[in-house]
């Protein structure tokens, strides 16, 4: 026997106002569309709310995922926003080591990309948290001199880095006292 498990955002589901059987319907129509399997039987009784939001929409063959219903998964592509932002060089003392390529055409940044969707797939607010997580963990090292140890942009996706800043306050905002 094969355990399936799905991790859901409760908060990215209700911005678009879905309860969880019409967000695991859409999730059922976007495996659908990528040639997987995704064991959930949708139930019928959701599907007008689906076409009334303009989520799906009915076909010959029956219901599938409507442009808008696609944009919730695949989201705005931030990767340019998280390129620009992630450092080209940093200073090492003695010299500087480059972390990334200027230019966000470059076969090397079209290698981070591949990362990037590798990372982001079916995750529209992960981009998000990734950027937010990169601007704090740059903050920090400015401050603290330790910028040289950035890990190169690829290295830094392949390991999922930006973890390791999630649950670290922002520098301007800590103070190492807890007030009482």
């Amino acid at each position: 026997m094969v355990a399936l498990f799905v991790t859901l955002d409760i908060l990215e589901i209700s911005k678009y106002g879905l309860n969880i059987n019409c967000y695991l319907t859409l999730m059922k129509f976007q495996h659908d569309l990528e040639g997987k399997t995704f064991p959930f039987e949708p139930d019928e009784r959701f599907f007008p709310e689906l076409l009334g939001k303009g989520l799906i929409e009915k076909k010959d063959s029956g219901y599938t995922l409507s442009e808008a219903g696609i944009k919730i998964f695949q989201g705005d592509d931030l990767f340019e926003e998280f390129y620009t932002i992630f450092p080209h060089k940093v200073e090492t003392g003695m010299g500087f080591r480059p972390v990334s390529t200027q230019d966000v055409n470059s076969v090397s940044a079209k290698v981070t990309r591949g990362i990037w969707n590798r990372v982001v797939k079916n995750k529209p607010y992960l981009q998000r948290k990734i950027i937010d997580n990169l601007k704090r963990e740059l903050a920090h090292r400015k401050a603290d001199g330790s910028l040289a140890y950035l890990h190169g942009i690829d290295t830094w996706l392949r390991q999922a880095t930006w973890e390791k800043w999630e649950d670290i306050p922002d520098k301007k905002s800590s103070t190492g006292y807890i007030k009482l």
